[in-house]
């Protein structure tokens, strides 16, 4: 092992499975024991974007992979299912090749041909038996001594990166048009400044010179030029914020041509807009969520702190119920806790900040929550209040804005959920009602 004046202090970014915390935490130990690890974690953050992503890649000095099937060695996942968990392990793999990123990846064996580590990277398979169990120090050892070999050979390689002195942002965006005065309204709200890139756009050193004092840039993909210089920024690797009309380009082939199989998750990200009003408001929220500060973990009590919260779901729950089915709801409620994030639970001492009108602040809760679990009883149907949070979370579910999964405590006569399944008390434990929950969400 290296002695501790020859230990890497190195900035990560940490690619991992959330589900799986304790293989996890296994592999931080393993690389703690060589080198001083920093990896930044989102909290709190409901959604992220490959901006996002993009910027935070960018920005580390190596690049790590955890990718664990699940905690369970026994688990075995038809192919489908594999091609699906494997699906953001190769976007985020992919704009480590893009940034050139040192790159280390530990593979659970159980993915087979299914995840590869891109040219240039080390890969390291490894098994989930092995690794959990007490008795494989020598599996353990040998992981260890690859990290430290990988470790060893970036470390003379110029990876350290001052600080990046870019406070502006590029608007790639037609001058004349409702969309030139709101991105720009928008990228300043945030103390930025605008760099205004040439339109007609033509790459030439003069652009490129104005690329390197953007951190990121804002495209319109209004016009089918745009689909050029989007091919280019991304194969120069700087981070992009798309925004287009309603129904305006690009289309799925154009789309595929730029990002290939990982176009769904860059085509969900593109703003669309019709009114410049909306458009600033949208753009102010995605930005807010590109630079929010995101956690830093360095040492092994956050870090298993973090693994273990990050193997929750990040779905808000709404638990809804009359204060008489209390007793239910505290045990239904615990069994929510431990299976998501976040459960609001109008009874619990933080559900309600001091000072806030409890009403107003419920009903928003209820509002960005995307699962409601009501509990449904005579004392349900009594309460005006659950009656009206009920018809909210219909309404929700209706308009594919929420998942609502009622629980009949006892027979009530209300029709509200009747399109709904309902999971009955009497027949299921709270335990197995939030297991079925967890499954059909995750």
């Amino acid at each position: 092992m290296t002695a501790p004046s020859d230990r890497l202090n190195v900035k990560v970014f940490l690619s991992h499975r959330y589900r799986s915390p304790a293989v996890n935490l296994q592999f931080f130990d393993l690389i703690d024991q060589v080198a001083d690890v920093q990896f930044e974690v989102d909290r709190g953050l409901k959604a992220t974007s490959t901006t996002r992503l993009e910027r935070m890649i960018r920005d580390v000095e190596i690049f790590a992979g955890i990718y664990s099937l699940s905690d369970d060695p026994f688990e075995r996942l038809p192919a489908a299912d594999l091609v699906r968990a494997t699906r953001y392990f190769k976007l985020e793999l992919d704009m480590a090749m893009r940034y050139r990123k040192p790159s280390i990846l530990f593979i659970d064996r159980r993915f087979g041909n299914r995840l590869h580590g891109p040219p240039g990277s080390v890969s390291l398979r490894y098994s989930a038996q092995e690794i959990l169990s007490q008795g494989m120090e020598t599996t353990r050892r040998h992981l260890r001594d690859e990290f430290e070999t990988f470790c060893r050979s970036i470390a003379n390689q110029s990876q350290k990166r001052s600080a990046r002195d870019t406070a502006a942002v590029g608007l790639l965006v037609p001058p004349t048009g409702e969309a030139r005065g709101a991105t720009a309204a928008a990228v300043e709200a945030f103390n930025y400044a605008v760099e205004v890139l040439p339109w007609p756009i033509a790459i030439d050193g003069g652009f490129i010179a104005q690329l390197q004092r953007c951190d990121w840039v804002l495209a319109d993909l209004s016009q089918p030029s745009a689909v050029a210089a989007v091919a280019f920024l991304r194969g120069h690797g700087i981070p992009i914020l798309r925004i287009g009309p309603v129904d305006g380009p690009p289309d799925v082939a154009t789309e595929e041509l730029i990002y290939g199989e990982l176009a769904p998750h860059y085509t969900k990200d593109i703003i669309r807009w019709s009114d410049p009003e909306r458009l600033q408001v949208a753009l102010e929220e995605r930005i807010g969520q590109i630079l929010s500060e995101p956690g830093l973990v360095d040492n092994r009590l956050d870090a298993q702190g973090y693994f273990q919260s990050a193997a929750k779901l990040n779905q808000l729950v709404f638990l809804s119920y009359a204060k008489e089915d209390h007793e239910y709801a505290d045990r239904i409620g615990a069994e929510l806790s431990s299976a998501f994030q976040e459960v609001f639970d109008y009874r619990k001492p933080a559900a309600i900040p001091h000072g806030a009108r409890w009403l107003d602040h419920m009903l928003a809760s209820l509002a960005t929550a995307a699962i409601g679990v009501p509990l449904l009883s005579p004392n349900y149907v009594a309460s005006s209040y659950c009656m009206e949070e009920g018809r909210r979370m219909m309404d929700a579910a209706l308009s594919d804005r929420m998942r609502v999964f009622p629980v009949l405590l006892a027979d009530s006569g209300v029709d509200l959920f009747s399109q709904l399944e309902y999971r009955r008390a009497t027949r299921m434990s709270p335990t197995e009602i939030v297991a079925g929950i967890a499954r059909e969400v995750a």
